[in-house]
């Protein structure tokens, strides 16, 4: 068996089927579990948390026990502040787990002191250690992060964990054209002159936990114009690349061209002509719940 897709909504499996093709073919028994009960949210795969990406999960807990997502081997355990060359380390406290078929997890930000060090073995739901706030972290809980050691990739891990229970559609405050220092907010903008605008928008995912890493990221952003899709970020997948983290599999992005400096996602560059031009944008999360808007500008 492999990674069940039912763990990913319908409209999301086209998109997902590269990166669980992999995963699947692996002979992995089922879908990862959730570290942390009840899972709430604190940041995203691709959410913004002081000037990073994140290219995992953060969730928020007070004091809860982090578990092991499936049986697996622990291969690495580090308590913050031991780093052999006595450099500092942004995940903390941390534990990897090699949960077979070249799919690791870790499992960071755990609380000093409590990593588990003694298991070899683990089994699904072991204990790891506790929810904690060590290394880079904006506030208490772990973050969770599995990675496709085949690949070379950073996985979104919503895709292969159990569906969260969400019916909050994403949000969307606006969509502008910037051109040199001058930023257009479509909506209050209704005229523009002719030339090449950088197109970028201003979304999110609610949030229900006590704190956030930052603004939660989407799962996709789709921008069409005059009713053809001119670009679709899919937040599935991460990969290392010249010192850089880059987002998508589709339109490898890494974060200097993915967000301006106001922390809107950039989602390419229009040449506009004269005429009417219409923008439809459409924003998905990971539990398929959706939201557009679309506005018109006149070309002069």
């Amino acid at each position: 068996m492999g990674i069940r897709l039912r763990s990913v909504p319908r409209s999301l499996r086209v998109a997902a089927r590269a990166v669980l093709a992999l995963i699947a073919a692996s002979g992995v028994a089922a879908a990862l579990d959730w570290p942390l009960s009840p899972p709430r949210l604190a940041s995203t795969f691709g959410t913004p948390a002081a000037g990073r990406l994140v290219s995992g999960l953060c969730l928020a807990s007070e004091d809860g026990l982090v578990r092991s997502s499936e049986d697996g081997e622990l291969s690495f355990s580090l308590e913050e502040g031991e780093h052999p060359a006595g450099l500092p380390t942004p995940l903390g406290t941390f534990v990897i787990v090699e949960h077979g078929n070249d799919i690791a997890a870790v499992y960071a930000h755990l609380d000093r002191g409590t990593a588990s060090k003694r298991l070899t073995k683990v089994k699904s739901g072991a204990v790891l250690g506790k929810a904690g706030s060590s290394g880079w972290a904006e506030g208490k809980g772990a973050l969770f992060e599995v990675f496709d050691r085949r690949e070379g990739n950073w996985v979104n891990p919503l895709l292969v964990l159990p569906p969260l229970a969400d019916d909050k559609p994403p949000i969307i405050r606006s969509l502008a054209l910037s051109r040199g220092s001058s930023t257009y907010a479509l909506g209050a903008t209704t005229v523009l002159s002719q030339g090449s605008y950088v197109v970028s928008a201003d979304v999110a995912d609610p949030a229900d936990a006590p704190w956030t890493a930052g603004p939660l990221a989407p799962y996709v952003i789709r921008l069409s114009v005059d009713g053809v899709e001119a670009t679709r970020k899919v937040f599935d997948v991460a990969r290392g690349a010249d010192g850089e983290l880059e987002f998508f599999s589709s339109e490898k992005s890494a974060l200097p061209g993915l967000r301006t400096a106001e922390g809107r996602w950039i989602l390419g560059e229009r040449l506009l002509s004269r005429g009417r031009v219409s923008f439809d944008l459409r924003v998905e999360d990971a539990a398929g719940n959706k939201r557009s808007s679309t506005w018109t500008v006149s070309v002069e």
